[in-house]
């Protein structure tokens, strides 16, 4: 039975020992510890595993059987003990990760927010500018109308100055022509009678 249970603690062993050389170096400062305890415990195993009896033509004693297989039992524990602290370590991590990521979505999130809120703040800027200056354009063509209104006015006004004037001279020398023919005629009948 030993000599089954012996080879498969070993491949056990060798196989937790690999995996833990293939892990990065963590941040848990357990682990470090936990590695040394488990060195110890591979050499005690080494030197229980290397004592052989003289009685029993250099073969071990149940003793040191039993001594190889607490030591490897101690192995397996600490190896036990080292992947659970790895696993922590790893979990520890991959929330820190997640936080990280969650944090980063949320500034994503709250810069693509707030680009699109100035964005839209731009565009309705934007859209009043325009319509401010098509009010401009809409003020300055009623100014051009009401200009080009009030100069008609004043070319009216001006027309029917020019116009009242005329008369009014016209007026006035048809009555001096008037007076001018009466005071003729007023003075011929004087004349006629004298």
């Amino acid at each position: 039975m030993i000599k089954h249970l012996l080879p498969c603690l070993l491949l056990v062993c060798s196989t937790a020992g690999s995996a833990l050389a293939q892990t990065p170096t963590p941040a848990d400062p357990a682990i470090p510890r936990l590695i040394a305890e488990r060195q110890q415990l591979v050499s005690q195993y080494e030197a229980a595993n290397g004592q052989r009896n003289a009685f029993l033509a250099n073969k071990p004693s149940k003793k040191d059987l039993q001594e190889v297989v607490d030591a490897l039992k101690g192995i397996i524990r600490k190896d036990t003990e080292l992947i659970q602290a790895v696993q922590a370590a790893t979990l520890r991590s991959k929330a820190a990760v997640a936080a990280e990521n969650q944090q980063a979505k949320q500034q994503i999130t709250v810069a693509q927010t707030d680009r699109s809120s100035t964005q839209q703040r731009f565009y309705d800027l934007e859209n009043q500018v325009q319509n401010l200056q098509e009010r401009e354009r809409q003020q300055a063509k009623k100014m051009r109308d009401l200009q080009a209104t009030a100069d008609a006015a004043t070319g009216a006004r001006t027309s029917r100055e020019v116009l009242a004037a005329t008369l009014a001279l016209l007026a006035a020398a048809l009555l001096a022509y008037v007076l001018k023919l009466r005071g003729q005629l007023s003075a011929q009948p004087a004349q006629r009678r004298n």
